[in-house]
């Protein structure tokens, strides 16, 4: 049942997007599909990235800089997270610049996820740590030898 929910919805945003006007009793109910459908569309994805976000915070806390960095952003992601869910709840707002943001910010959030990852990537250093014979090598942003162990 899911699957055809699913199937038709996206039936439905295809058609829409193509310019095709579907059979509607009037303007509050081709409103309210054209909501359904950006939900479909869009919540999902920026569900998503807003936990990819949170993820990001918590790995980027050691480091001050990119943890400002990423905080900022998901200040701004959940300022326009706000902006599209109040958007699509008021009846009297225009759709299409809804829609429209939508799209930026999926594509702008998608972006500085990337971007953040690569900083990660770049910030993250190994150390080894030594403890008699025995070696551990240690990967983070700040990495520290465990207890008993001393950096090489």
């Amino acid at each position: 049942p899911w699957v055809m929910k699913r199937f038709l919805a996206l039936a439905l945003s295809l058609l829409m997007i193509a310019g095709v006007n579907t059979a509607v009793a009037d303007e509050a109910s081709d409103r309210a599909a054209t909501v359904d459908i950006i939900k479909v569309k869009f919540i999902p994805t920026l569900d998503e990235q807003r936990l990819s976000l949170l993820d990001l915070q918590k790995k980027l806390k050691p480091d001050a800089n990119l943890y400002k960095q990423v905080t900022a952003v998901l200040a701004d992601f959940d300022n326009n997270y706000a902006a599209i869910v109040n958007g699509l709840a008021n009846v009297n707002q225009a759709i299409q610049p809804i829609i429209d943001l939508c799209e930026e910010e999926v594509e702008e959030f998608s972006n500085s996820i990337y971007q953040l990852n690569v900083m990660l990537k770049k910030a993250t250093k190994t150390i080894t740590c030594i403890r008699g014979k025995t070696t551990k090598k240690v990967t983070g942003l700040a990495p520290k030898c465990p207890a008993g162990y001393k950096k090489k």
